[in-house]
């Protein structure tokens, strides 16, 4: 293990997501006081945000939608299509306000990542190696999601020579698809997704770099314990004490780090909880509509692009669904673990008291660190399996419906 000269600084997790924020105008606060002009420019920003990304796309494609049920033209593929973009623009727009509602907490949780107890000098490669891993996941979601949207909005109706939009709406006070107001339609609609997917990147992943802060703490606890008869030697050297104060001196560090993780994860339940929710709801829904899309290209060999594109989209949201539960599941197991690696530590021949302690850290490590979705769902594994089961039951009734 590396000497640590410095601190590692964890809010190299958010850091990268909260310069994103800021840069598209939509960062929870604005640093300046009410009679600044760039206090209210901040707040056209926003408003105008909110307006032509997350008010206009979603009431212009269920008015579409309500035009195809009342013109009789009820082709599930056409409806379909267009409720997967709907759930999907409130998706990242419900996320986004929910993030908003419990901004107190972020915070909270970006002051308690530079709390002294997370900080191991033994430790430095698993430290940077989740910083790494956090901002990997950013790009490569952003990656993917951006080159996903670019087929869909630019090579797909290129094919056709723009003669159609990219995204099916209805204006009700204008038709969007005749000249000139399609040119303009087609040129806001290219404008307004790329900053949706933006929001989208950061408001997925920010959970995650913060999961996988969690799950690198406990590593090094785990660790921690599982070389506690030669980290006790060392601390005997180092401190010029006997076993039993070397032991308690180790064990008492043991136990504030996981009171800390602890503090941690309850912290970030109350902040997740309502996205964790959000994501099992409505990803399921955007899968399921999405497979009825694929399943209704009357000639995928005649549209590879269409189909690339289609297969690209759910499986960029399958993987969302599906990392929520994986770093779930993963805080579940390791917190489990912690119980009996600390019932291997040498603890037969320490004092009384140290063994007492002992019994009162594996009780706690007996039950498990849970996220859950709201208090309703474990976010885990399991449950994901529970999520695409249902979510097949629902794409199995829509394409029956063609």
């Amino acid at each position: 293990m590396k000497s640590l000269s410095k601190p590692v600084d964890f809010h190299q997790h958010v850091n990268l997501y909260v310069k994103t924020l800021k840069l598209s105008g939509v960062w929870f606060y604005i640093p300046y006081p009410k009679i600044s002009i760039w206090f209210w420019l901040h707040i056209i920003i926003r408003v105008l945000y909110a307006i032509f990304v997350f008010i206009i796309p979603p009431i212009a494609q269920m008015a579409y939608i309500a035009k195809l049920l009342v013109s009789g033209n009820r082709e599930i593929q056409r409806i379909a299509s267009s409720i997967n973009l709907v759930i999907t623009e409130l998706y990242v727009s419900v996320k986004l306000f929910n993030m908003f509602c419990q901004r107190d907490l972020l915070i909270k949780l970006f002051d308690q990542l530079n709390n002294v107890d997370f900080h191991h000098s033994t430790h430095r490669e698993v430290l940077e190696h989740a910083i790494k891993i956090s901002k990997n996941l950013y790009w490569v979601l952003f990656m993917g999601s951006g080159m996903d949207v670019f087929i869909h909005m630019v090579v797909v109706p290129s094919l056709n020579k723009f003669q159609t939009l990219p995204v099916n709406m209805d204006f009700i006070f204008v038709d969007a698809n005749e000249p000139p107001y399609m040119y303009y339609a087609c040129f806001y609609q290219i404008l307004y997704k790329p900053a949706l997917v933006i929001l989208l990147v950061v408001v997925q992943t920010l959970p995650w770099s913060l999961l996988l802060f969690i799950i690198g703490q406990l590593d090094i606890l785990i660790d921690k314990f599982k070389n506690m008869e030669t980290l006790v030697k060392t601390t005997m050297i180092e401190k010029k004490c006997d076993k039993h104060d070397a032991f308690r001196v180790l064990f008492n560090r043991y136990v504030l780090h996981h009171r800390a993780i602890i503090r941690f994860v309850a912290t970030a339940e109350k902040a997740f909880g309502g996205q964790f929710a959000l994501t099992l709801i409505l990803s399921s829904g955007i899968i399921c509509t999405t497979g009825v899309q694929f399943l209704s290209i009357e000639s995928p060999s005649k549209d590879i692009v269409g189909v690339c594109w289609i297969v690209a989209y759910m499986l960029i949201f399958t993987s969302v669904l599906f990392g929520d539960c994986y770093f779930g599941n993963a805080i579940h197991i390791k917190s489990t673990e912690i119980a009996t690696v600390a019932y291997s530590s040498p603890w037969l021949e320490m004092p009384q008291d140290l063994k007492k302690n002992l019994v009162l850290v594996i009780a706690r490590a007996q039950k498990p660190l849970a996220l859950t979705a709201y208090t309703l769902v474990t976010v885990s594994l399991p449950t994901f399996t529970t999520v695409m089961n249902w979510t097949y039951k629902a794409f199995a009734v829509m394409n029956g419906m063609k």
